[in-house]
């Protein structure tokens, strides 16, 4: 599986801020998070903030924001929707959609393992080029 260029570019910078982002990229990036959040089920809001967490431990580490902020980023955004009282969040076929538009068809653990995979494809090339000029 690959990432839009955009996106790949962007999972493998440190401090990366919601906020600064262009909306494209912004976009992309809450499609990606959205996908850690199991679709069509209601979640609590500790429930949330679990998968959240460890979405920016994991994939979402090169995010430079906490779990709460990045909860009303996505329901801001329209990719997880709230009922009235702010207890259950939901990925509903709308929020679905909008996600499956930037990102396609890939399952949250196909997207956390192309992530996966850029990071440790830069981690190589960044140890080669130290090596490379460690022998100079």
């Amino acid at each position: 599986m690959k990432l839009p260029p955009r996106l790949a570019a962007l999972v493998v910078k440190d401090g990366v801020s919601l906020g600064l982002l262009a909306e494209t990229d912004r976009a992309q990036v809450l499609a990606l998070a959205a996908a850690a959040i199991e679709p069509g089920r209601e979640h609590r809001e500790a429930d949330m903030n679990r998968i959240l967490e460890s979405w920016l431990e994991g994939p979402g580490s090169m995010l430079r924001t906490d779990h709460v902020e990045l909860r009303r980023w996505l329901v801001d955004a329209g990719f997880v929707s709230r009922d009235g009282f702010g207890r259950a969040y939901v990925r509903g076929a709308t929020e679905v959609a909008r996600a499956t538009a930037l990102l396609g068809e890939a399952t949250g653990a196909a997207l956390a393992g192309a992530v996966a995979d850029l990071r440790a494809t830069k981690a190589h090339e960044r140890e080669a080029r130290r090596q490379a000029f460690a022998v100079r």
